[in-house]
C-alpha cells in the first residue's frame, strides 16, 4: 500500500509554513489520504486540509499567500482558497451531529485533530497526515480497513448514521466505488435509521446521488440500498414500484453509461416523464440538469418509438434539433439498453462523416436578412429566419447564394 504524500504537502507548503509560525497545524485529510494509501490516481485531486486555527485566524494567515477566497463554507468552519491554480478547504476542527429533526448540522469547533476525526463518516476517511513532518494519524484503523477491503465507521454505525444520515448514501458509493464490504452490523445500522434520511435537505441528496451515479459498476451500492431499505430515499421515482420491476430498472441503470442524467433517463422510461419530473424538483436538481434528463427520455423514447421504420436524412437533422446537445449521449444509451433505432445509428453516421448535422441553424444571419430583404428589425426577420431554419432541417446544407435566392423567391411569392 503506497503512502507518500511528499507532492501533496510541497503543494500547501507555503501554506503549512504561514500556519506553523503562528503557532497552528495544518493536516491533510479525507478523501486525498485514502486515496493516497491506495494508489489511486485523481487527476486533479481535492486538496482537503484540518486546523486548529478558527476560521477568523485563517482569513488573517491565508492573506497575501493565495490568489482567492471563499467563504461561503464560514458558517461550518471552512474557508475556501485557491493557491498557485488549485482550490483547497480548509476546515477548522470540529465536531457535528444534526438533531432529532434538523436538516442541518449543529457546528462546534475543537482544537484536537482526534475529536474531528472521529466525527468523520469512515474509518478510511478518518485519518489525517500532518503537513509539516508527513506523519499519518490513524487513530481508527483506517489504514488496515483499507488493506482489508472493509468499510467500518469510527463510532458505533447507529451513532455516525445519526448524526448525519447521508452518510447511508456514501456508504453505498463507497461500496460501489472503492470495492469495500461493510462490517457486520453497518447494513443493519442503515435499515434501522433508513427513516431518518428524509431530515437530510434534497441538495446534498443530489450532490451524493449524482456522485454515486457516476461510478462504473452500480450493482455492489444499489445493492446495499435495496437491502437497507434506503432506496426510495435516495431515488424517490422508485418507492412505488414493485420488486421485480424495481429489480429489473436497476439492472438496467447500472448497465447504462456512467452518466447520471443517462441513468435516471432509464428510470423515467418506466414511471413516465411526469414522475421523473417530479423526481427533478424533488431533489432540487437544477434547471440546466432537469432540462437535459427530460431531453433524454423524450430522445430515447421517440427513438424507441420510431422502431425499425426508418429515418431520412430531414427527420434525423429534425430529432438532432429537438435532443439539443443531449443527442450523442441519447445515442449511447440507445446503444448500450439495446434499443431498436432501425437504421438511426447508420444515417447519424453516414450524414456526420460529411458534416451534414454541424450548424443546423439557418445559412444566413439576421443582418444578412434584414439587407437582402430590405426589412428593419422586427418579427419578419424572425419569420425569414424560421423559414431557413426549416429549409436547412428539410433539404440539407445550402451555400449562402442558394439560400438568399431560395429566400428571396419565398419573399416574394408571400408578400
Amino acid at each position: 500500500m503506497n503512502g507518500s504524500f511528499n507532492e501533496h504537502r510541497r503543494a500547501v507548503a507555503p501554506l503549512s509554513d504561514q500556519f506553523k509560525r503562528a503557532g497552528h497545524r495544518l493536516y491533510l485529510v479525507g478523501g486525498v489520504v485514502r486515496d493516497e494509501l491506495m494508489g489511486r490516481q485523481v487527476e486533479t485531486p481535492d486538496l482537503d486540509l484540518t486546523t486548529d486555527a478558527t476560521p477568523d485566524q485563517m482569513k488573517s494567515l491565508v492573506d497575501g499567500i493565495v490568489e482567492a477566497v471563499w467563504l461561503q463554507g464560514e458558517r461550518f468552519g471552512t474557508v475556501g482558497v485557491r493557491l498557485e491554480g488549485r482550490t483547497i478547504e480548509i476546515t477548522t476542527h470540529r465536531a457535528e451531529a444534526y438533531t432529532s429533526d434538523s436538516r442541518k448540522p449543529d457546528v462546534s469547533y475543537s482544537t484536537d485533530l482526534a475529536a474531528d476525526l472521529v466525527r468523520r463518516d469512515f474509518t478510511v476517511n478518518a485519518m489525517a497526515v500532518d503537513v509539516v513532518d508527513g506523519v499519518l494519524h490513524d487513530p481508527h484503523g483506517g489504514r488496515s480497513d483499507l488493506g482489508a477491503g472493509l468499510l467500518r465507521t469510527p463510532l458505533d454505525p447507529e451513532i455516525s448514521f445519526a448524526d448525519d444520515p447521508l452518510r447511508m448514501m456514501r456508504a453505498a458509493r463507497f461500496v460501489a466505488g472503492l470495492g469495500l464490504t461493510p462490517v457486520p452490523g453497518l447494513v443493519e445500522a442503515a435499515t434501522r435509521l433508513a427513516d431518518r434520511m428524509e431530515i437530510v435537505s434534497a441538495e446534498r441528496k443530489c450532490v451524493e446521488l449524482f456522485r454515486f451515479l457516476d461510478l462504473p459498476d452500480l450493482g455492489p451500492g444499489l445493492a446495499l440500498l435495496v437491502d437497507a431499505g434506503l432506496i426510495g430515499h435516495v431515488i424517490p421515482g422508485v418507492s412505488d414500484l414493485d420488486e421485480p420491476v424495481l429489480s429489473a430498472v436497476l439492472g438496467r441503470m447500472s448497465g447504462a453509461p456512467p452518466e447520471p442524467l443517462l441513468r435516471l433517463a432509464v428510470l423515467g422510461q418506466v414511471i413516465g416523464a411526469v414522475a421523473l419530473r417530479g423526481m427533478a424538483t424533488g431533489l432540487r436538481m437544477s434547471g440546466r440538469d432537469t432540462s437535459d434528463l427530460m431531453s433524454v427520455l423524450y430522445t430515447i423514447d421517440e427513438i424507441s418509438d420510431a422502431g425499425d421504420s426508418g429515418w431520412s436524412d430531414e427527420a434525423v437533422r429534425r430529432l438532432v434539433v429537438r435532443a439539443g446537445d443531449m443527442f450523442y449521449p441519447s445515442l449511447r444509451l440507445v446503444e448500450a439498453l439495446g434499443l431498436d433505432d432501425g437504421d438511426l445509428a447508420d444515417v447519424v453516421s453516414r450524414l456526420d462523416s460529411v458534416g451534414e448535422l454541424n450548424d443546423l441553424g439557418p445559412p444566413l444571419d439576421g443582418a444578412a436578412v434584414m439587407d437582402l430583404l430590405g426589412l428593419e428589425p422586427g418579427t419578419q426577420v424572425g419569420e425569414a429566419l424560421a423559414w431557413l431554419t426549416d429549409l436547412r432541417l428539410t433539404e440539407g446544407r445550402l451555400d449562402r447564394d442558394e439560400a438568399a435566392g431560395r429566400l428571396s423567391a419565398w419573399w416574394a411569392g408571400r408578400t
